[in-house]
């Protein structure tokens, strides 16, 4: 497993203003760097600079914590950069043969390259990589890749009849939109990317069966979320008073009270007061929040929230 990338010809040579950076003294720290870069090379004839202030404007494609590579003598217009990254793979070890490092590694390349989620798969493996270089991988038996969630196969599209299945068909009624699909689908692989990376870098065996668990209850619940009708925003609806949501609702409270800074904005809104009726919530949040899927406490069969939208600006009026 990686601990470190290379990314080409990402920084000016030049510089940019407001990003500051240090040289790389450690010979350790050095020779980390060297074993990253993709062919050998002499410690004497590269110097390493670790940037440790990137204004906002530039955070889009380089990183606190990213190491400038510079070669003395070469004029190049722009230089390589070496990155600590994150790896943690998750191998059930039923029927499922070794991780395929290859495949693994082009879905970091691919994130990397474009500077947004990557994905490559086969019938026993799937690897996911979000925009700043951290991959997780999932390896079982024979047709888990496919039989992860019920619309995994609208990102991987392997076959022509998936392709078809996301596409509108104007002769025919969709009790869904078929576009929605990769969109419920990406939100749930980034949710496996999240609880592998959490759980990793290498997750314990016997978790399959929690694992599909609650993997399965986030794609039921993604697929819930409306489109909102006014702005970017939805009003999320606690359940407070149903049974089967006492127990989520009782540990929220509990963590509140032990450290709030733990929970997200809309949890915490909710958790600090006795009632409430609604809370308004921005698309950004929604993932966060989806996250508590893997608390055991989150029924399998009953949320504890639902969405609805607004409808006009009175609506919009805060609680």
């Amino acid at each position: 497993m990686n601990d470190f990338v290379c990314i080409p010809r990402r920084f000016p040579s030049a510089g940019l203003d407001g990003v500051l950076g240090v040289p790389v003294t450690s010979n350790a720290e050095s020779e980390s760097y060297l074993s990253a870069l993709p062919v050998p090379v002499d410690d004497g004839k590269v110097r390493f600079v670790r940037l440790t202030a990137i204004p906002e404007r530039s955070r889009g494609h380089l990183k606190v914590g990213d190491v400038v590579v510079k070669y003395p003598g070469l004029s190049e217009r722009f230089l390589d950069i070496v990155r600590p990254v994150k790896t943690a793979v998750y191998n059930t070890n039923f029927r499922s043969g070794d991780i395929d490092w290859d495949m693994a590694e082009e879905a970091r390349a691919q994130a990397l390259e474009n500077q947004k989620w990557s994905l490559t798969n086969d019938s026993s493996q799937v690897a996911i990589c979000d925009p700043e270089g951290n991959l997780v991988v999932l390896r079982g038996s024979e047709g888990t890749s496919r039989g992860l969630f019920k619309y995994a196969y609208s990102v991987y599209l392997d076959t022509e009849q998936d392709k078809n299945r996301i596409m509108r068909n104007r002769y025919q009624d969709h009790y869904i939109d078929p576009q929605d699909k990769p969109k419920w689908a990406w939100s749930t692989f980034r949710f496996i990317h999240y609880w592998i990376l959490k759980n990793g870098p290498v997750v314990e065996k016997g978790r399959w069966h929690e694992f599909k668990k609650i993997v399965k209850k986030h794609h039921r619940f993604v697929q819930s979320v409306p489109v909102p009708e006014l702005g970017n925003y939805l009003r999320l609806h606690t359940r407070r008073n149903n049974k089967r949501s006492q127990d989520f609702w009782h540990r929220v409270r509990v963590q509140y009270l032990e450290d709030p800074e733990s929970l997200p904005r809309v949890l915490s809104f909710v958790a600090e007061k006795k009632e409430v009726r609604w809370v308004r919530i921005e698309l950004s949040e929604l993932e966060e929040i989806m996250k508590f899927a893997e608390w055991p406490e989150w029924s399998d069969i009953a949320d504890p929230f639902y969405f609805d939208t607004f409808k006009n600006k009175t609506m919009a009026a805060w609680n």
